[in-house]
């Protein structure tokens, strides 16, 4: 034994045991040095006489192990930093206000900022906080509830605001570092915070166990602006995001994120970025988690709708709204050449370039309807799972075509037609032996259009 191969904890049992003579010579140094050792990391010895004491047939007990006191120490400076760290500017407490705003409409009730500096957080408010800061902050500047424009250094105070949150939310947050330096980002490129809730372990572990059962190498789940963010090394700007793709990567003992960023010219090839893995054992007790299996009912009543009614209600809005938009984009044909248009502007209205712009107009409502699809097959797939009590990777059972069908949930989603609103599960179908077998199967259940 050497004196690295042991901890403080460790040399007090050690020296509370037998005598230091022993300990010195099993160590190979002095009785010396092994005091300076135990004075160095303040551990007490034995008064002199104990152990003349044990030998006499003494019961004596030894004391306590005392806090270490450069640990104190290093607690008290780590926690003088997090609080030295929470003053916050005129600019970030808008942003912290509009993000507990934001949490009190969810009824999560959060400490304001006291003065200027930043309440003691709970790491699970924390990490919420940091999520909704770093993922609606345009949203905010544009509905008028911060009083500032979009620029770099507005940017930089928010990135600000999310490294003193940061501290707070640790315990609460995963964080996936790149491995590789781009030429987009500054430092070693984005690092991605995923929040790691209980339903997401959930996920995780039944994803884990899908890959085990069937061999293979991994699997991906995408990551919605709901689950992840990214960290104050570098956050992309909401016209970047749009061309941002993340999935989690989960093996049988890993797990890691991939990105695909699409390129600004459609003739360049995509940029794929890949973080550094993270081990299974270390964040989460796979083999232990229970798996959950839920039985779907034949129909959906009005009390399971309910709570939801509002939600419902705005999604079916939304999809309207979109489908509107998206038939009057398609109504534009892109028959007239850009050329042609640039002379038409030329000759009849000089520098105004009405064409040219109405062109370059539609291109941004074509994107913005492209995210905004995007947007609403997220909030599908979570109205369906709140109102269904499901999540992905549980098992359900439920009716399909008049036969009995057990599957694991892969995806879930609400859609409305005239006739009624549809929720549909899919999933992977169980064998008649009870193992999961390769197919796919749909269970569809209906409810009467009365929102």
């Amino acid at each position: 034994m050497t004196r690295r191969e042991f901890s403080r904890e460790e040399l007090f049992a050690l020296v509370w045991e037998r005598p230091t003579s022993e300990i010195a010579k099993e160590l190979g140094i002095s009785d010396v040095a092994l005091a300076k050792l135990c004075k160095r990391l303040q551990v007490p010895k034995p008064p002199r006489g104990y152990w003349a004491k044990v030998q006499a047939g003494g019961g004596l007990r030894h004391p306590p192990l005392g806090a270490f006191r450069e640990e104190i120490d290093r607690r008290r400076r780590e926690r003088a930093r997090i609080q030295a760290a929470g003053t916050l500017s005129n600019l970030q407490q808008q942003f912290y206000s509009a993000a507990i705003a934001d949490l009190k409409v969810q009824g999560v009730d959060v400490t304001a900022v006291a003065g200027n500096r930043l309440p003691d957080l709970d790491p699970n408010i924390a990490a919420q906080l940091l999520l909704l800061i770093q993922n609606r902050a345009h949203e905010w500047i544009k509905q008028g509830k911060i009083d500032a424009r979009w620029s770099h250094s507005l940017q930089g105070s928010v990135a600000s605001l999310v490294g003193k949150l940061l501290p707070f939310a640790r315990p609460q947050l995963l964080m996936f570092e790149s491995e590789q330096r781009n030429r987009w980002s500054s430092g070693n490129g984005p690092a991605v915070l995923v929040r790691l809730t209980a339903p997401l372990q959930e996920r995780i572990a039944a994803l884990v166990r899908m890959v085990r059962e069937h061999q293979l190498h991994h699997v991906v789940m995408p990551l919605t602006s709901a689950d992840h963010s990214w960290s104050a090394r570098y956050i992309h700007t909401p016209d970047s995001r749009m061309f941002l793709d993340s999935t989690l990567c989960i093996s049988a003992s890993e797990i890691w994120v991939q990105s695909t960023r699409r390129a600004w010219r459609e003739e360049e090839p995509p940029e794929r970025i890949g973080t550094a893995r993270l081990a299974l054992r270390e964040i989460m007790p796979i083999d232990y988690m229970p798996t959950r299996e839920v039985p779907l009912p034949s129909s959906i009543t009005r009390g399971s709708v309910a709570p939801y009614r509002g939600r419902l209600q705005a999604l079916i809005e939304a999809e309207q709204v979109c489908e509107m938009l998206s038939g009057a984009a398609r109504a534009m044909e892109r028959n007239v050449p850009n050329d042609t248009l640039a002379l038409a502007d030329r000759i009849w209205f000089g520098a105004d370039r009405p064409f040219r712009s109405a062109r370059d107009a539609l291109s941004r409502i074509e994107e913005e309807l492209d995210q905004w699809e995007t947007e609403l097959e997220v909030e599908r797939s979570a109205v369906a799972k709140s109102i269904l009590g499901i999540d992905i990777g549980d098992i359900v059972t439920g009716q399909v075509q008049g036969r009995s069908v057990r599957i694991s949930v892969t995806s879930t989603a609400v859609y409305s037609s005239e006739k009624g609103i549809i929720f549909v599960v899919d999933g992977t179908r169980f064998r008649k032996d009870g193992t999961l077998g390769k197919q796919q199967d749909a269970i569809r259940l209906y409810f009467a259009n009365d929102v």
